[in-house]
């Protein structure tokens, strides 16, 4: 089965290298991407609920 290629998301950085939608430029290539924690107060606090493990999905 070969994966979908999605296009990069203009200005989404990732540097989470263990998902498989980050790129080797450290972009993100998923189709949309989901932050959760709606009581985030910083950075630190929002979670990307779009991570996928290298091979697992």
């Amino acid at each position: 089965m070969s994966e979908q290629k999605h296009e990069i998301l203009p200005g989404v950085g990732c540097s989470v290298t263990g998902c498989k939608y980050n790129t080797v430029d450290r972009r993100c290539s998923a189709e949309t991407i989901h932050v959760r924690n709606e009581k985030a107060e910083t950075k630190g606090e929002t979670y990307c609920s779009t991570f996928c493990p290298r091979g697992c999905c």
